[in-house]
């Protein structure tokens, strides 16, 4: 087994929307914490370019990028028992691809109902699934699903979406409590509004007015970064929240204290 420079087994992690804002910020924190990560995206994306930054940055090679799509449940399911095979198990798991469905009720065709479930939340089962088995034999693991603060409603034409992010929630409570007897851990990290590309639909010419809206919302008067989330989901598979499962950490300013 590969050791860090201080002598501990390299611990190895499969992030998904690796490549996104948020997951190239939890693939990056993650990597110069000494993790192999592996970086799953769509084989459009930028994820071989992203990672071998993020690799060229570590002065390392660390980041492996992962290409497949997570709406196609079978062949991520073969996918995900091939890297376990091949790496002698997965520790950690964050389940952070997703799609951003948006449309009135009586808009929202089958197909597009159903493709947000299955990208949002069934591929976390999925995943959560073929390597949880590994993490049993390594004698432990650590989960992180992440949902979003759309969760907590107050929004209009947003109900696949938020319906996925409820599921997420279920599968936290329902997986931290079933894989607690052998270690793993599962928790979630609730995002706030966080200033990445999928943001950007939200505004056109300028983004001085979402700001003033999100501003508004949060108890904390200053918007967040992608960071901002990678510290929390660090935190989350460190060993400084070891009595920490079934937990939905919120990071958005104090926006929802539900």
């Amino acid at each position: 087994m590969k050791e860090t420079n201080d002598g501990r087994p390299e611990k190895k992690c499969l992030v998904t929307g690796g490549a996104g804002g948020l997951g190239t910020a939890i693939c990056t924190t993650l990597c110069m914490a000494g993790y192999r990560v592996f970086m799953h995206d769509l084989p459009a994306s930028p994820g071989a370019e992203v990672a071998a930054q993020i690799n060229a940055a570590a002065g390392t090679e660390r980041i492996t990028f992962l290409p497949g799509d997570l709406a196609d449940l079978d062949a991520l399911r073969q996918r995900a028992a091939r890297l376990q095979e091949e790496e002698g198990g997965i520790d950690v798991l964050v389940n952070n691809g997703g799609i951003d469905t948006i449309g009135e009720l009586d808009g929202i065709t089958l197909h597009e109902f159903q493709d947000t479930q299955t990208i949002n939340s069934s591929a976390a089962f999925v995943l959560s699934q073929v390597l949880s088995a590994g993490m049993r034999q390594l004698g432990g693991g650590q989960i992180v699903n992440i949902m979003s603060i759309i969760l907590s409603g107050g929004w209009n034409a947003r109900v696949p979406y938020a319906m996925s992010k409820g599921s997420l929630l279920g599968l936290t409570r329902a997986l931290a409590r079933e894989l607690g007897p052998y270690n793993i851990r599962v928790n979630a990290v609730s995002p706030g509004a966080i200033p990445t590309n999928m943001e950007r639909k939200f505004w056109t010419d300028s983004r001085e007015e979402l700001d003033r809206f999100i501003l508004d919302k949060q108890a904390l008067k200053f918007r967040a970064t992608p960071q901002d989330v990678a510290d929390a989901v660090f935190f989350l598979v460190s060993d400084q929240s070891r009595f920490i499962t079934g937990h939905e950490l919120h990071v958005n300013g104090g926006w929802y204290m539900g």
